[in-house]
């Protein structure tokens, strides 16, 4: 009976020893599984609002750059106020100009006047073109940070399950310590040595545990910050446990043909070019003179002034005219429009040279996550063969046990490895789920989820 007793508690203390706990109990409140925090983190954080304001400033631009194209002229001026009063003409002018300031009278002046490109060299066009370009790279960035995101909770939320299946398991062997603790207290089956034993090895149990909530609740406070939550609220994850969520692993070709059209990065990258090569060729138009349609109307009067219809005397207060002409306008600065010419050549260039040698890597970085994913996937397969094998083996050492008390130190010898093998298989498991987290994020989703 000493024995046997002293056995239980052996078993309980060599598992404790190599299961480190890493969270507390689940707390009650408001329950998130990992879509719906992924949603909340894409509407509360901070960078993405950062990107969204970056592609609203370039719908501003792209709308400029529409604008341009019709009517970039067109302007009213008014303008209001008093004026002296003027009767006659040059021929017949008043010889009285007593009273200068009691004859003071209303007029009114306005100018209308508009502008029409006719022909640029392709300057406008370019400039819609390098518009457009732009807009498309801040939304292809405004979607890689997007997926950053949701990796980043995603990884949040699998190592918040990976803390709640330890904590399980480390919360059964608690309960078994304290009911062979309490067992065995009136009892003399159990030696003073191994008594202290016992009563060290809750001590550094409820040590354990201390850590392990502070850790908990470090985690779970970064998981509500990212996601836009009240850190100080209670939350609890969906989830009961971790468990393998990948779905069929489509080819490594097939992944990188569809990296090419739907990576953020590169549909960013091959946006840049684009616009950059705008930006060039309309640094390279303005060079070119500028051929526009332009004229207007003007019109004034003042009440109190006599309208001079002689078309050689003019007066600022009383007449209505409209023209319309074709015009060209050619700049002469030659040194700043050849060093904006070279300018924009040097930026599209760079960003030409970056898109070669993105090609390649953004295939290497596909299948360096795809490998890893296979790799992690056969770990999580040979981690669930050694859990069942180490759960057959425990079992049959306990039913040996108790047939031979002299087999005590095969029973713990098993039992040490059935824990390690049981904390082994969820770190394979959460393993398994961010490295396929993580080939989406590589590969740019994926195909079924797009179809």
């Amino acid at each position: 009976m000493r024995t046997r007793g002293f056995a239980r508690c052996c078993w309980l203390i060599g598992a404790m020893a190599v299961v480190t706990p890493v969270a507390a109990q689940t707390p009650a409140g408001t329950v998130y599984g990992v879509d719906e925090l992924v949603a909340l983190a894409l509407e509360h954080h901070g960078e993405v609002a950062q990107g969204i304001w970056r592609v609203r400033g370039a719908q501003a631009v792209q709308r400029q750059a529409r604008a341009a194209r019709i009517l970039p002229r067109l302007r009213l001026n008014s303008e209001n106020g008093w004026v002296p009063d003027a009767h006659g003409n040059v021929l017949d002018a008043p010889h009285d100009s007593a009273g200068y300031l009691a004859t003071l009278g209303p007029f009114t002046r306005n100018t209308l006047e508009f502008a029409q490109p006719l022909y640029t060299f392709g300057q406008l066009s370019s400039l819609n073109r390098a518009a457009d370009g732009g807009l498309a790279a801040e939304q292809a960035a405004l979607e890689q940070t997007r997926a950053d995101v949701r990796l980043e909770i995603k990884r949040l939320y699998y190592g918040l399950l990976l803390a709640q299946d330890m904590s399980q398991l480390v919360a059964r062997l608690t309960t078994r310590l304290n009911a062979e603790q309490e067992r065995l207290a009136d009892r003399e089956t159990l030696s003073l040595a191994n008594g202290y034993k016992l009563k060290l090895a809750l001590i550094e149990l409820a040590t354990r545990q201390r850590e392990a909530d502070d850790k908990v609740a470090l985690a779970r406070g970064a998981l509500a910050w990212r996601a836009g939550l009240d850190t100080t609220a209670l939350f609890a994850v969906a989830d009961t446990g971790l468990a393998p969520v990948a779905g069929p692993l489509p080819a490594l070709d097939q992944l990188e043909q569809w990296a090419a059209r739907h990576r953020p990065e590169w549909r960013r990258l091959a946006a840049g070019v684009t616009a950059r090569q705008a930006q060039y060729e309309a640094a390279r138009s303005a060079r070119m003179p500028q051929v526009f349609l332009a004229g207007g109307l003007r019109y004034a009067r003042a009440p109190g002034r006599t309208d001079q219809h002689n078309p050689f005397v003019k007066d600022d207060f009383n007449y209505d005219s409209a023209g319309l002409y074709v015009g060209l306008r050619q700049s002469f600065e030659w040194g700043l429009l050849g060093a904006e010419v070279d300018k924009t050549r040097a930026a599209y260039e760079e960003l030409r040279a970056r898109q070669a040698d993105s090609e390649q890597a953004l295939r290497l970085d596909v299948q360096r996550a795809w490998t890893e994913y296979q790799r992690a996937d056969r770990d999580r397969q040979s981690a669930d063969d050694a859990r069942h094998l180490a759960r057959q083996w425990l079992q049959e050492a306990q039913n040996e046990y108790d047939l031979d008390p002299d087999t005590l130190k095969d029973l713990i010898t098993a039992f040490e490895t059935w824990a390690k093998l049981e904390q082994a298989w969820r770190e394979a498991v959460y393993r398994q789920n961010v490295r396929w987290a993580e080939l989406e994020r590589s590969a740019g989703g994926m195909p079924e989820e797009r179809q």
